[in-house]
């Protein structure tokens, strides 16, 4: 596996592949989600900078189901551009091209945990007490956080989960099917 996507020189088909948005490169295919396709992608305005490119394309036909799930995709990106935590991708813009919409967030680098799992199974392997609790504390600030904004993920799962290859920590991806809770009353009057 080539870590260093960034740093090397483009080749001459890369050169010539089309850029969504007049900027970013789609270098492969990451994931096939609800809505549609997930990518790895260059954003050659900013250095090469390796990004998450979630494209708008769910298999719905009908136009109530399809306005549905436009709302939803679009309410994931603005949820995204209102966190600011160190293990949430940051969000980067909901792209138009064309008729096509799509989300762009940082790539977080690392094996998903159900990637890690599936490579402990194949030696009948299993997370330790001691592994789980050290995820669990460091998931915990997490959710603390996304709770004290008011949004409940409701998709936590080894799928969503990402141990960052720059510090071993759990990156919560996939913010799809998260609910936004209202706001209590009290706490609002207490802030004015």
């Amino acid at each position: 596996k080539d870590t260093n996507t960034a740093m090397r020189p483009m080749q001459g088909a890369e050169q010539r592949k089309p850029l969504l948005g007049g900027r970013y490169r789609v270098l492969r295919q990451l994931g096939r989600g609800g809505f549609g396709h997930t990518y790895l992608v260059e954003d050659v305005n900013r250095f090469q900078e390796l990004c998450v490119l979630k494209e708008f394309n769910p298999q719905v036909r009908d136009k109530i189901a399809l306005d549905k799930a436009q709302s939803m995709f679009e309410r994931e990106a603005s949820i995204l551009y209102q966190l600011n935590h160190p293990q949430i991708p940051k969000f980067r813009e909901l792209l138009r091209d064309g008729d096509q919409l799509f989300l762009v967030q940082d790539y977080i680098e690392g094996p998903s945990y159900h990637e890690l799992l599936n490579r402990r199974r194949q030696y009948a392997d299993r997370f330790s007490e001691a592994e789980v609790t050290q995820l669990l504390t460091q998931l915990l600030p997490v959710l603390q956080y996304l709770h004290s904004v008011g949004i409940v993920h409701r998709d936590i799962s080894p799928d969503n989960l990402i141990q960052r290859n720059a510090d071993g920590r759990p990156v919560l991806i996939d913010f799809g099917g998260v609910k936004q809770l209202v706001v209590n009353v009290r706490y609002q009057l207490c802030l004015l």
